[in-house]
């Protein structure tokens, strides 16, 4: 039981086709009391972007761009104790990563415990599961997998729904596991007192013989499939003990297992553990490829109609950063054209280390989508984000609440990652030229202004007053021709305003 040390490998290009989300029921839903769909996304102020009341299970699939070679497929169970699914970073960015390597991969959204909203719901997430690895084996052809090679994913009680498919004598049939973390045991034991797994599966009332059948390292058997496990020693939700009480029920068996043990990372780190500083990720890989489930591709190379928005700047970004390493913990500029422009911006800020990777023309989808390469890398100790005025102005049906939600996604993305950086959204300015979006604009902003008060670390910038005149209309003389991008005397309030939030 070795701790593995893999370089940690951020794609940031995906190779993946554009998810596609496939319902598991047509009609009424078995286990459902109504129809009533109360599912929503929220950030908590300390966690991770989940969902929850699921009600209307979902699989979301990820499917490689690869040559039509049959594939391996795997599911993942995202975590959350059966009352959420940290879906974000423990399903949709896990998804992505194994499509750009070659692996057929489907998230799957099981119904999360709510008060009143199922007859029975102990057995609902594995009848999902069991009804999405149906699901992918009827449409294996069309998807060219093969189906030897369909395997599970789970993440904390994720990895129990996987380890409880992956043992069951009934149903479809998985050829591997991988466990992040995974809740294993109800059995008192290995039950810790931060828990919440087994009572929201199980209810208040529950019997001893419960405890024993769903506790998948007591239902191993010489047809449990193979399975590689992941967990950090100092986890205080799920004890260590569970990996290695169903890593042993494996050998028992001699069925081929691999147990990766870290001294550091606690409980929830997805595929990067940042206490250690890398992504266990290659390592399940190079697993799957000695024990016959997988063949790595070879990257195709991308056209212009392949790469997805961004990818060159991203690109320069990168070379930019060989050739002149930036230093940790300094000041980053993330964002859209208001940034990309400010090319004199250290000028402005003497005495502030800062790095500008603002790329024109970005919203916050983008901003999300390349954070693991322009923000998480730099380790910086404030990360000042200028984005979503090209949200809004991109069409009617986005609206300010939209643009909120994705704000708080990338803010729960670096807040996990990087805990002690101070997040600032500098506030969206005035631009004559979007004069008919403005009431969304100023939505958008009081929204995230409020939102951002209830969060530790956390700055709201307010420049828009600033760029208003006595009348507060619009100063047409602080921008350039197109009356969207900034003069110097538009950036010279921009520094006045900032300047006393930058961190020294």
């Amino acid at each position: 039981m070795k701790a593995v040390f893999a370089a940690i490998t951020f794609f940031i290009v995906s190779c993946a086709q554009a998810q596609q989300v496939i319902p598991l029921y047509s009609g009424k839903i078995p286990g459902n009391v109504s129809d009533l769909d109360n599912e929503k996304s929220v950030t908590p102020e300390k966690g991770r972007p989940s969902v929850i009341n699921v009600s209307h299970p979902a699989l979301i699939a990820y499917l490689p761009k690869t040559p039509n070679a049959l594939k391996p497929a795997v599911i993942i169970c995202p975590g959350g104790g059966y009352v959420r699914l940290t879906i974000e970073d423990g399903g949709y960015d896990v998804a992505k990563s194994l499509a750009d390597s070659g692996v057929a991969a489907f998230v799957l959204k099981y119904r999360t415990w709510q008060d009143s909203a199922f007859t029975n719901y102990r057995n609902l997430p594995f009848i999902d599961l069991q009804e999405a690895l149906a699901l992918v084996y009827s449409r294996a052809s069309e998807w060219n997998i093969d189906t030897t090679k369909i395997g599970l994913l789970g993440f904390s009680a994720g990895g129990h729904l996987a380890a409880m498919g992956a043992t069951s004598k009934t149903g479809k049939k998985t050829a591997f596991t991988i466990l992040a973390y995974p809740v294993i045991s109800f059995t008192d034991s290995l039950v810790s007192p931060t828990l919440k797994s087994r009572s929201s599966l199980l209810g208040k009332q529950f019997t001893e013989a419960d405890k024993v059948l769903y506790s998948p390292e007591l239902q191993v058997s010489v047809t449990t499939p193979p399975a590689f496990l992941v967990h950090a020693q100092d986890d205080s939700t799920s004890w260590v003990g569970n990996s290695i009480a169903y890593y042993k029920a494996l050998t028992a068996k001699k069925i081929t297992g691999e147990l990766t043990i870290y001294p550091k990372g606690g409980h929830g780190f997805a595929i990067y553990n940042k206490a250690m500083g890398e992504s266990w990720l290659p390592q399940a890989l190079k697993w799957l490829q000695l024990n016959g489930f997988y063949k790595p591709v070879t990257p195709q190379p991308k056209t212009a109609q392949q790469t997805p928005p961004f990818y060159n700047d991203i690109l320069a970004f990168k070379k930019l950063d060989t050739e002149q390493p930036p230093a940790p913990n300094d000041i980053l500029l993330v964002g859209s054209s208001s940034f990309t422009r400010w090319k004199d911006v250290n000028d402005y800020f003497p005495g502030y280390p800062i790095i500008n990777r603002g790329f024109g023309g970005s919203v916050l989808t983008d901003v999300i989508r390349y954070a693991y390469d322009v923000i998480l890398p730099y380790k910086p100790k404030q990360v000042l984000v200028y984005c979503g005025e090209n949200d809004l102005a991109s069409g009617d049906s986005i609206t300010a609440a939209e643009v909120v939600q994705r704000f708080k996604t990338l803010f729960g993305i670096i807040r996990q990652n990087l805990p002690n950086t101070v997040i600032s959204f500098v506030s969206i300015k005035p631009s004559p030229s979007r004069a008919r979006i403005q009431s969304k604009v100023i939505a958008a902003n009081k929204q995230i202004q409020g939102w951002i008060k209830t969060q530790p670390r956390a700055q709201f910038i307010n420049i828009y007053d600033a760029m208003l005149d006595a009348n507060r209309q619009m100063r047409e003389e602080l921008y350039v021709q197109d009356r969207l991008h900034m003069k110097p005397e538009g950036y010279a309030i921009w520094k006045k305003i900032i300047t006393p939030y930058l961190i020294k």
